[in-house]
C-alpha cells in the first residue's frame, strides 16, 4: 500500500513552498494516525493536507469531453465525433479543478464559475469572443472537489469548416483562470 505520505509529497512539489511544508506536515500527521490503527482521525488530518494543495493549486479543467448528455460528476455519454449539423446544440463535459470557496451567506460554501469563448478559423482567425457563455454555481455544507460543468454552446451562422474553440474559465472567488481548447466540425 502506498504510504499517504508518498503520495501528498509527489503532489507538493508542485505547489509553491509556502504551502509544501504544511502539506506535507498534515500528511506526516495523517500518516501516523494511521498507523496507530485511527482510520478516521488519519482521513481528517488527510483531508487538511488536500484543502492546503487545493488552495495552493492553480485552476485548471481536465476531462474536457464533446458529449451527448451528462448528469453528473464522470456520469457522461461521450459523443461519437465532433461533427455538427448547421445549428446544431454542442454540449461539453469538464471537471475543473483548484477552485476556491465563497460563500452564499447562509452557511454554505459556494462554488462559482464561468467560460469565455473564442471561435478560430481552421485558417487561424479569430472569429468573435462572448464572455460568460456559461455560468456553474453550486452552494454545498462541504467543499466538493468532485465538481462536473456542462456548457450547452450554440454556435448558429457559422458556415461548414473546421474550427477551434478557445475557452478560459474564470474562478469567481478568486482571480484564477484557466484555458482550454476543442475542436469543431460544422457539416456541410
Amino acid at each position: 500500500m502506498k504510504s499517504i505520505m508518498a503520495v501528498l509529497t509527489a503532489l507538493a512539489i508542485s505547489t509553491p513552498c509556502a504551502f509544501a511544508g504544511e502539506i506535507s506536515d498534515r500528511a506526516a500527521e495523517a500518516e501516523k494516525l494511521l498507523q496507530s490503527g485511527n482510520g478516521a482521525g488519519a482521513l481528517d488530518k488527510f483531508r487538511g493536507a488536500e484543502e492546503a494543495f487545493w488552495q495552493a493549486m492553480p485552476l485548471a479543467v481536465q476531462n474536457v469531453k464533446q458529449v451527448d448528455s451528462a448528469s453528473g460528476f464522470g456520469i457522461y455519454s461521450e459523443r461519437a465525433n465532433h461533427i455538427y449539423k448547421p445549428g446544431e446544440k454542442i454540449v461539453l463535459y469538464m471537471e475543473p479543478i483548484g477552485y476556491g470557496y465563497g460563500s452564499d451567506g447562509l452557511g454554505n460554501s459556494m462554488i462559482a464559475l464561468s467560460v469565455d469563448i473564442t471561435v478560430v478559423s481552421a485558417a487561424g482567425e479569430t472569429l468573435g469572443t462572448s464572455e460568460k457563455v456559461g455560468r456553474v454555481q453550486v452552494a454545498s455544507r462541504s467543499h466538493n472537489r468532485e465538481l462536473f460543468f456542462k456548457l450547452d454552446l450554440s454556435l448558429d451562422g457559422l458556415p461548414a469548416g473546421k474550427y477551434r474553440c478557445d475557452f478560459l474559465m474564470h474562478d469567481e472567488n478568486s482571480s484564477k483562470t484557466a484555458p482550454f481548447t476543442t475542436d469543431i466540425e460544422i457539416a456541410g
